[in-house]
């Protein structure tokens, strides 16, 4: 008896011992990864005044066009992003063990380290990190300059308001690392760390649609429009209630839009848990994916009729009625036509490259319908998971080759999948919880949008995992990020209520590997 229970305690010892030194682990990276960028960056501005002070000597010498011609070389070179790529997808692995070592699901392990090393760059300083920090702000920056041709400085005064690009404000850091001396390379490095993680996302959504099968959907359609229903519904209502409560001053367009971002899903966190552990297959899992994909067409018809009423005070009838037969056209067509359409294409595409077919004509019709998708205004996931769901084994039984195509795809997805879950942690600004105001307004929100897709598990029947699928479908991820970012953009969203938007965001995504991950295994 004394020896089973010294031998417990020698056990739970030797636990926490391992637990201590993961997270020794954690922090060590935490450090050195942003100080591996101190480094780089130091590097780079030496380069730079060195490349500066050359030019103004080289412009009284007969090789002044030389060393321009160098400078521009060194400024266009590549390898800042692949230094980039190399350490995300390391400290990726690292975090997968992490977590695997704590028995955690290996997402949660690459949320929180990016969470480290994200918190840690931006608090030295460095600007890559603070871009990545605020990429829901870079990114429309970006577009705007891209799409207008006007000036960095005149595309922030038209997105941004006046008191966030005042000194200080984060909308003037980020004018000023894009429009300094090395602001075309932290643009480079930011935009394809942006990239890798949405080929990851469309990558991981695809693998998930191949894996699952279109007539076992469609068993569990029902059952998904009910779940996607009451899950926009619910939290809608709640957020309504909670923003009429805490902020009673505020106009209703504010509660409207604050109810908005709670009805948004993202699905990829809740895809990889159930991928993880192998529930891929249950009918939760396929309820949780068909719901949503309703929600996602649910959740842009919502985002319109906020916009319109934000924007002209009116619904604009025509534009919802536009996504929705868009968004049903696209779908419908693909899911009724689409497998057949691929079952003529892919003969033809294999007289061409019949070695390798299996593998690229996957990745052309994800990418094609993910764009096709993205070109109707859905999510380019939704097009990625049904290029997944129309394709099988069954079209490639001519092809030669004893490999399948998950089995082909599976090293693309498991080295750009993690870049997501890395970038989302890293977006994870740790000093919102310390305003109390915020934190305040982040709990209530956050409470509202727990509970809020909780009770969308309900309609699912007494056949299913009612908890789990409430907790599927409670990760609001960068979907909350884009609606919370359009609300403050049309400046209906305030700062304090957009970062406690962010924290909400911030705690639906943590929590959800770790919940579901224990209401799966609490049944077998």
């Amino acid at each position: 008896m004394i020896s089973s229970v010294i031998l417990v305690k020698a056990r739970r010892m030797d636990h926490c011992r391992t637990c201590y030194h993961r997270l020794l682990t954690l922090t060590m990276i935490g450090l050195t990864v942003p100080g591996i960028f101190v480094f780089i960056n130091q590097e780079q501005t030496t380069g730079s005044d060195q490349i500066s002070s050359e030019q103004d000597e080289s412009k009284s010498t007969p090789d002044a066009r030389k060393s321009e011609h160098d400078e521009s070389a060194h400024e266009t070179s590549i390898s800042p992003i692949l230094l980039e790529l190399a350490v995300i997808v390391g400290i990726a692995m690292l975090g997968r063990w992490l977590a695997e070592s704590l028995r955690q699901s290996a997402v949660l392990g690459e949320l929180l380290i990016g969470v480290v090393v994200g918190n840690v760059g931006f608090w030295l300083g460095l600007p890559l990190f603070i871009m990545v920090m605020h990429l829901g702000e870079v990114l429309p920056l970006f577009n705007e300059v891209w799409l207008t041709g006007s000036s960095v400085a005149d595309a922030a005064s038209k997105i941004f308001s006046e008191p966030q690009l005042a000194e200080g404000g984060s909308a003037r850091r980020l004018v000023d690392i894009m429009t300094g001396p090395e602001g075309p390379r932290y643009v480079a490095m930011a935009f394809a760390l942006w990239l890798f993680s949405e080929l990851g996302v469309i990558l991981l959504l695809f693998t998930v649609g191949l894996e699952s099968k279109i007539n076992e959907m469609l068993k569990v359609g029902w059952r998904a429009l009910m779940v996607a229903s009451v899950g926009v519904v619910s939290p809608f209502v709640l957020g309504l209630l909670m923003g009429m409560w805490l902020l009673p001053d505020a106009g209703s367009m504010v509660h409207i839009f604050l109810s908005a971002t709670l009805c948004a899903t993202s699905v990829g966190i809740t895809a990889r848990v159930f991928r993880d552990l192998g529930r891929l297959q249950t009918r939760e899992a396929k309820i949780i994916l068909g719901a949503a994909v309703i929600d996602d067409v649910l959740g842009l018809i919502i985002l319109a009729v906020v916009v319109g009423i934000a924007s002209t005070g009116q619904i604009d009838a025509l534009e919802i009625s536009r996504i929705s037969l868009l968004s049903i056209l696209f779908l419908g067509s693909v899911l009724l036509f689409g497998g057949r359409i691929v079952g003529w294409l892919i003969p033809f595409f294999a007289m061409l490259e019949k070695h390798h077919v299996k593998l690229l004509f996957p990745l052309a019709l994800a990418f094609l319908l993910a764009w096709a998708a993205s070109a109707i205004e859905l999510a380019p996931i939704v097009g990625a998971f049904a290029a997944g769901l129309i394709l099988s084994e069954e079209h490639f039984k001519k092809v030669s080759g004893h490999a399948t195509m998950e089995s082909l795809i599976a090293p693309l997805e498991r080295i750009f999948a993690p870049v997501f879950f890395v970038l989302m942690g890293m977006q994870v600004n740790l000093l919102s919880f310390l305003d109390p105001t915020t934190l305040w307004l982040a709990l209530a929100f956050s409470f509202a949008a727990i509970v809020g897709k909780l009770v969308c598990g309900l309609p699912a029947g007494r056949s299913s995992d009612r908890w789990s699928i409430g907790l599927g479908m409670i990760p609001r991820g960068e979907v909350g990020l884009i609606f919370a970012s359009i609300g403050k953009g049309l400046g209906v969203v305030s700062g304090s209520v957009f970062s406690a938007l962010v924290v909400m965001v911030i705690v639906t995504t943590l929590i959800t590997p770790i919940s579901l991950k224990w209401s799966l295994f609490r049944r077998p």
